[in-house]
Parts: C-alpha cells; structure tokens; sequence
C-alpha cells in the first residue's frame, strides 16, 4: 500500500500559506489574460470575422482534451514518484519550464496554426505543474487549516488575474498587447520559487508499491471518487460553476464589440474583467476564514445566485450604457468571489483518501481546467450559427447555458452530506 501523506500538527503560519499560495497566483496571473482577451485577440487578428467564433472555439476544443487528462494522470504519477526533492515539486519546476518556452512560442507565433501549436504546449506543461501543485496543499497544510489556505488561495485567483488583466491593459495602452506573454512566463517562474520553499517536506517518506491488478479494476478504482461520495459532489458542482463562468468570459469580448458597439473593446473588457476581480478579492480572501465558523455551502449558494442573475439581465436587457455593464460586473465578481472562497476547502474536506491525494485532486482539477476550454470550444461554434441567423441571438444562446450550469452548481452542493 503507498504510504499516507504526513501532515505537521503544527500551526502552518501566514507567512508559509502566502508562499504556498505564491504559484496559484501565478497560474490565475497566466490564465486570467490568455483565454478571454489574448487568445480572442489574436484570434481576431488572424482568422475572418465570420470564422473567429468557430476559430476560438476549435482551439480551445483541441486544448480541452489535455486539459481533461493530463491533471489524473500526472496526479498518479506524482503518487507514485520518489526523488530527494519530493514528489510534487520536481513536477512543477519541470511543468513550469516547459510552460514558459510555450508561452515563448506563443508571443511569436505569425499563424493561426502556429498559435494554435503552442497554445497545446502551454495547455499540456500548466496542466502538468498544476495537477503536483495540488495535491501540496493537502499534503502540508494541517487539516484545521484547510478553510485558511483556501481563503487564501482564492484571494490569489483573484489577486493573480487582475495582475494578468492589469498587465494586459498596461501593455496594450503602449500599443505592445502580445508582450503580455513575456510578463506572464516572468511572473510565473517568479511565483514558483515560494511554492517550492513553501512545499518542503512533501514527499520524503518512500512509496511502498501496490500490487498489480486488471487492468478494468484498476481503472474503475482510478475515477471511483467521482461517483462516489461528497468528494464526488464536490468535483460535479465544481465542473458546473467553472463551466458557467467559462460560458461567459471568453466571449465577452465580441459581446461589448458587436452588441454593446464599443471601441476597443479588448480594453473595455480587461476593465470589465479588473472590476469583477476587485469586487470579488476581498471575499475570496476573508470567506475561508469565515466559513470555518459559518459553513462552505452557504458562500456556494450565494455565488450562484449573484451570478446567474447578472446573467440574466445580461440576456434580457442586452445592455450598452457602460456604467450598467459595470454595475453587473461589480455582481458578477462578487459571486465569483464567493464561490472560489470555498472550493478549495470543500474538496480537501471530501478528500477520499490521502495515499492518492494528488491523483484525486487532479480529477478536481479537471472540473477548473476542463469546462475553461471544452465549452467556448462547442459554444464558438453555437455562437457564430445563431448569430448568423439572428443577429446578436447567439449571446443570449451562450449566455442562457451558463445561467442552467449556475443553477445546477448551486442547488447540487446541497447532496455534500459531510460538510456544512
């Protein structure tokens, strides 16, 4: 049997949870201008305009397939690997490397076809280095602190993509956008240095290997948490909230292009983006302490319900005046805000069993990685076909799938039995 994780009964201390913390930020910092604003950017600029939607969403469908596998199985892997360093952290310096040359490439890519190429080599190593990453947190965080780290951890979400938006907008107003992957492989490299101080002490005790079994057990075994228990839930409910956001944010830009008419609108949006972010920091960071005292599922219930009903107005209302747009950003965020406070917890609280820590916490990595690419792939595709019938239809279309996927997100967590 693999040996369980040691957890130190001591207090972790702020200073040790903001530098585990260190490479989320990172990672939201990578993520947060590349899929709304700079792959559509870039896409804008090299596809035409009757394919873009189609464009955006076959690259992004091409990239949901590494983001759906690779988190499980570096996971086992990182479960079963040995080295003087850990088991994590060789992973995700390895991950990173790799992360940061295809950030290179995708800065000088002259072509759709070249773009899309790096794209798949920044979608498979952050997938990689992400996947170890998770499973640190259980391993060396006490398990009182789990509401702790996981405040903190979504503070970073939000704090690391309005550092990503911020730089976007910055180098954009100098007429340089693209060089935002340069700042991103930076900052990224930057933030992994106190994640691996932070992580020290993961992984020294041996794995002792399991025996061999069929190969049709062993992969039942593999995906069993995600159909049985809270744990289960968690991962379900996760893949439903992610999957609304990410039914939303990579359009927005032809949304307040097309519908709204509003001129640069790549700026408009990081600005949109910044103002949800700055909305929903602060409850990122304060609602895992609070829900220590409180419960998680009531931060879950409250960010559907502020999300979804921006949404919603978004469909009706379809709106132009900018201060509106802004109004339903400041809602949006503080939703998102709330949800992204807790999921951490909930899923190291559900934690099935902490000999497989990494591979189970890879599979609730896909519910964040795995809605981010394969539903603006399919949902690309939706769009441009309504709007071609009807204009500006196919928003709404899109915009009416995220509100469902909130719902179920919402009213689902309500079956995680063991967690208040």
């Amino acid at each position: 049997m693999a040996t369980a994780a040691v957890r130190s009964p001591a207090r972790f201390g702020l200073g040790r949870h903001l530098a585990l913390a260190a490479f989320w930020f990172g990672g939201s910092y990578h993520w947060g201008p590349i899929l709304p604003i700079l792959l559509p950017f870039q896409v804008l600029h090299l596809v035409p305009k009757s394919q873009q939607g189609s464009a955006l969403g076959l690259m992004l469908g091409f990239g949901s397939f590494f983001a759906m596998v690779v988190p499980p199985l570096v996971g086992h892997l990182s479960d079963r690997y040995h080295s003087p360093l850990g088991r994590r952290r060789p992973i995700m310096a390895f991950g990173t490397a790799v992360n940061v040359l295809g950030l290179v490439l995708m800065f000088f890519a002259p072509t759709y076809l070249l773009l899309l190429l790096a794209y798949l080599v920044v979608q498979i190593s952050n997938n990689a280095a992400g996947a170890a990453f998770n499973a640190v947190v259980p391993d060396v965080v006490p398990a009182p602190e789990f509401g702790r780290q996981s405040g903190i951890l979504g503070g970073m979400v939000q704090l690391g993509t309005v550092g990503g938006l911020a730089t976007y907008l910055a180098l954009a107003m100098l007429g340089a956008p693209i060089a935002t992957y340069l700042a991103i492989a930076v900052v990224l490299v930057l933030t992994l240095l106190p994640t691996l101080w932070a992580a020290r002490g993961e992984g020294m005790t041996p794995i002792e290997r399991e025996p061999s079994r069929p190969a049709p057990e062993a992969i039942r075994e593999f995906f069993s948490p995600l159909w049985s228990g809270d744990f289960g839930w968690v991962v379900f409910t996760r893949l439903m909230v992610t999957g609304g956001i990410w039914c939303v944010l990579p359009f927005l830009q032809f949304f307040f292009s097309d519908v709204s008419h509003i001129a640069h609108a790549d700026q408009f949006t990081s600005l949109w983006e910044l103002t949800l972010l700055v909305a929903g920091t602060p409850v990122g960071l304060a609602g895992g302490w609070v829900s220590e005292r409180y419960g998680r599922k009531v931060f879950v219930y409250a960010s559907g319900a502020c999300q979804g009903l921006a949404m919603l107005i978004f469909i009706v209302v379809m709106p132009s005046q900018v201060p509106f747009i802004f109004t339903l950003g400041v809602l949006f965020g503080v939703g998102y805000g709330l949800y992204y406070a807790v999921d951490w917890a909930l899923a190291c609280d559900t934690l099935p069993d902490a000999r497989h820590a990494a591979k189970d916490m890879g599979l609730f990595h896909v519910a964040f990685t795995f809605p981010q690419v394969v539903l603006p792939s399919v949902l690309g595709f939706v769009l441009d076909a309504f709007n071609r019938n009807s204009p500006n239809s196919g928003f709404r279309i899109v915009f009416a799938f995220a509100v469902v996927l909130f719902a179920l997100g919402t009213i689902l967590v309500s079956r995680i039995k063991t967690v208040r």
